[in-house]
């Protein structure tokens, strides 16, 4: 596996109101200073992304290492609830593998949401990306579950949802299998388990668009922001439900002709 990027660099200064917001969530995550809404009651969508940059600047600065990617607004629902035809990022910091055991009072609020999680097998930059050509710079798929934690969002505050970084604390990633072994990607059936009793099922393309779209619209996205997907980086590419945790649970989601994801909540 590659060496991930460490690069820290912003294409755009941050004016005086972006930059005080990313000052004050700053303070709340190394801090736990409280976090005064007003500072982003008048940013909007892509003020929000310009914080979560800094942010991230910010912690590969201070010593951590990035693993990758998510992608957000990935359904046409999700889209039309907030009025946004866009892919905000978000950049994942901890990864899990499959089986790990985890406290669930680790995570406030916990939630878990089953997602398929790529490997970047080669760089996928621009403002242009075919989507067709994706597949090609992908290594693997797998099997995976975001954990969402409940922290700075309040009031339904879209510019703040997207510069807490869409509420991501980790992710946990199955074995997987090359991206070219899977014929059909959107006919992945997706089946949850809570301690052995199924409480989900879908196709992949009842609930997310395209993969490959959705990757393509990603860097995108991060090539306003003078980044790019690099080799070695995961990428997950939208929730097909999402369920509250508690401790005592396991859980586990099949994906069809991909694999398994599971772990337990102690």
């Amino acid at each position: 596996m590659a060496t991930l990027p460490t690069t820290v660099e912003s294409v755009n200064p941050l004016n005086d109101s972006q930059l005080h917001a990313a000052d004050v969530l700053w303070d709340y995550y190394q801090k736990g200073l409280d976090l005064p809404e007003e500072a982003f009651t008048d940013l909007d969508f892509n003020d929000g992304l310009a914080v979560q940059t800094e942010i991230r600047r910010r912690r590969l600065e201070s010593g951590a290492t990035q693993i990758g990617w998510k992608v957000g607004l990935t359904s046409d629902r999700a889209r039309q609830q907030v009025g946004i035809d866009d892919r905000p990022f978000g950049h994942l910091m901890q990864r899990f593998e499959s089986g790990v055991s985890i406290s669930a009072s680790a995570v406030n609020g916990a939630t878990i949401e089953p997602e398929m999680c790529f490997t970047v097998g080669e760089t996928i930059s621009g403002p242009n990306v075919d989507p067709t050509i994706v597949p090609k710079h992908l290594e693997r798929v797998a099997a995976g579950y975001e954990l969402n934690e409940r922290r700075a969002v309040v009031g339904g505050n879209l510019a703040m949802l997207v510069a807490d970084n869409l509420t991501n604390w980790a992710i946990v990633e199955g074995t997987g299998v090359p991206v070219e072994d899977i014929d059909n990607i959107d006919d992945t059936e997706i089946v949850l388990y809570r301690n052995d009793e199924e409480c989900f099922r879908c196709l992949h393309k009842q609930e997310v668009d395209n993969p490959y779209i959705s990757i393509a619209r990603l860097a995108a996205t991060l090539h306003r922001f003078g980044l790019q997907l690099e080799q070695g980086q995961k990428i997950i590419t939208g929730a097909y439900t999402r369920h509250q945790i508690s401790s005592g649970e396991r859980w586990v989601a099949e994906y069809s002709n991909i694999g398994q994801v599971e772990t337990d909540y102690t």
